[in-house]
């Protein structure tokens, strides 16, 4: 079996170390997580933000269609809620919804929510682009967790 001939880029982007975000939208039995962390500030005024969506996610139909989703910011502490979303149960619990001013689901214990509707959509390489408009949000302190070079860290001020 040859080698991944993408190993050597994802090795070299990987020494930009990155927050983590779950990005939570809904379906009709209720919130679902994604674990994200390609989340950009694009824009202050409007508020936009970005993040990509894979198109091998097996749950890009759902994100893909979402005209509303909370980009939940992980802190430090969240790294097994990180890895949940990432590659198991996908599926929210009551008691760890936490809703947005607007409604939406969002994470309980997120450092920071941006309640969010699509913007722009656009399908570039291997993802689809994923532009929201912040239409409220909600922070608080704590330490952020950080993906850095395959492994975990801990943003502090």
């Amino acid at each position: 079996m040859a080698a991944d001939p993408t190993l050597p880029y994802r090795a070299a982007l990987s020494a930009f170390a990155t927050g983590v975000t779950v990005v939570v939208a809904e379906d009709e039995t209720g919130p679902v997580g994604l674990t994200v962390n390609s989340l950009a500030s694009v824009s202050l005024e409007p508020r936009l933000v970005l993040w990509c969506l894979g198109d091998e996610c097996d749950r890009r139909a759902l994100f893909g269609a979402a005209d509303r989703f909370t980009i939940n910011v992980l802190a430090a502490e969240d790294m097994a809620l990180c890895e949940r979303f990432a590659w198991g149960d996908a599926r929210l619990e009551p008691h760890e919804v936490r809703l947005a001013p607007s409604g939406a689901s969002g994470l309980k214990g997120a450092l920071t929510i941006l309640d969010c509707q699509a913007h722009t959509k656009i399908g570039l390489g291997d993802h689809m682009v994923i532009v929201g408009r912040v239409m409220d949000f909600e922070t608080r302190p704590g330490d952020g967790l950080l993906f850095f070079r395959g492994g975990y860290g801990r943003a502090s001020t």
